[in-house]
């Protein structure tokens, strides 16, 4: 039998080649696309991030009283998105999350 009539039989080097680098770069994506869930906020913490939704959204502050780690404090979430809380709870002003000392 000649080369012309068996046909193919597998794949060709290019073939291959295109078919990993299509599965690498969905992998890369997927990759990227993934996050890890945060912690969960604890005590009082979402009570916060809920405030500060609330104010951003109505465009005026929006004042709680909240338990954190066994305090009852005050704090106010501004329309700008920042909030104003006691510095002993080491939360960032812009974000609401648990700042890095």
């Amino acid at each position: 039998m000649s080369a012309i009539s068996r046909g193919r039989a597998g794949v060709t080097l290019v073939e291959l080649m295109v078919v990993l680098m299509l599965l690498g770069l969905m992998a890369g994506v997927v990759g990227l696309a993934w996050r890890p869930s945060p912690a969960p906020a604890s005590d009082g913490r979402d009570a916060i991030m809920q405030a500060r939704h609330q104010a951003l959204e109505s465009g005026a502050a929006v004042r709680i009283q909240v338990t954190i780690d066994g305090q009852s404090v005050s704090v106010a979430a501004l329309p700008d998105g920042s909030i104003i809380a006691p510095s002993g709870l080491h939360l960032d002003r812009l974000t609401a999350m648990q700042a890095h000392e």
